[in-house]
């Protein structure tokens, strides 16, 4: 099969404006000296995949249709990691998850990040309903969240946490009411087992235990209050499709139309420095593994 390695961008100190104090991950904004847009330049932490599980988790979105921040391969010095392009436009802010349950939930803990059991998918859609009007906007919403809970089940990202993902709300004067739509999703670097090491990725894969490692990983959406974890991102995704079919539908219509080969693409082009044979062919397991999943729903 023919591919195209992904480009790889760097930077240097100069281009560096300020650090970005959101998340457990060091990062920075900056500016590439030929734009004047500014990007996110998020640090890979070590003995991780978390840059190529960014790219690929941006890579598969764009693949299945949901939007998406931009996510770049780069390089700052020595160190490895990811940029992307603010997708928020001047005069709009982005509302995270934390805030918007915070304000319609008694004693929602904004602050606390894991093992937060009152973020629960009822309520995440609950707050859609408050947020927006009845009617072909709230349609929308619900069906772009929906996206993000099929592209989490299809790459196994288990970090979908309150504080990643949000609405882009904006007013433009006094007088008129606030505009609002969900935000693209974002932070997709705790996907497709970027925390094992290639010894670990090898005896699963000889085993046969990939469909095992998927079900195992607990997501930080709950199902209810009372969970004593989050639920998997394939099973949520089954479970949240069942009861909303119409908001799923399309995207599991997009994933029929998709070959295992335009999956396995997507990794194949990550340059082999950055993701190590092993490594692509467990996440590639995984691809295909969750897609024959999702198809069957």
């Amino acid at each position: 099969m023919f591919y195209m390695p992904y480009a790889i961008f760097e930077i240097f100190g100069e281009s560096s404006e300020r650090v970005e104090q959101l998340g457990s991950k060091p990062k920075f904004w900056f500016r590439f000296p030929s734009g004047d847009r500014r990007w996110l330049f998020k640090y890979a932490r070590s003995a991780t995949g978390e840059h190529w599980a960014e790219k690929i988790g941006a890579e598969v979105a764009n693949l299945l249709g949901v939007p998406h921040a931009v996510i770049e391969l780069c390089k700052f010095g020595d160190r490895y990691g990811t940029a992307s392009p603010s997708f928020v436009p001047p005069g709009v802010d982005l509302v995270h998850g934390n805030e918007i349950l915070a304000g319609r939930i008694l004693g929602y803990n904004a602050r606390k990040k894991f093992r937060q059991n009152d973020h629960t998918f009822p309520r995440i859609v609950q707050a859609f309903y408050d947020i927006f009007p009845e009617g072909p906007q709230r349609t929308e919403a619900l069906i772009t969240l929906a996206g993000y809970l099929t592209l989490d089940a299809l790459v196994c990202n288990v970090d979908r946490h309150h504080e990643n993902w949000g609405i882009l709300r904006s007013s433009s004067r006094p007088d008129h009411a606030a505009t609002q739509e969900i935000a693209p999703t974002f932070d997709h670097a705790s996907s497709l087992g970027r925390e094992l090491l290639d010894d670990k990725r090898a005896a699963l894969l000889e085993q046969g235990r990939v469909a095992e490692y998927v079900s195992k990983g607990s997501g930080a959406i709950y199902w209810k209050e009372t969970d004593s974890k989050g639920e998997n991102p394939l099973a949520l995704c089954k479970r949240a499709a069942t009861i909303h079919r119409s908001y799923f539908q399309g995207w599991i219509d997009r994933l029929k139309s998709i070959a295992p080969a335009d999956l396995e693409l997507l990794v194949s082009e990550v340059p082999d420095d950055w993701m190590t044979p092993i490594a692509k062919d467990f996440a590639k397991a995984i691809l295909l593994y969750t897609r024959d999943e999702l198809r069957k729903l």
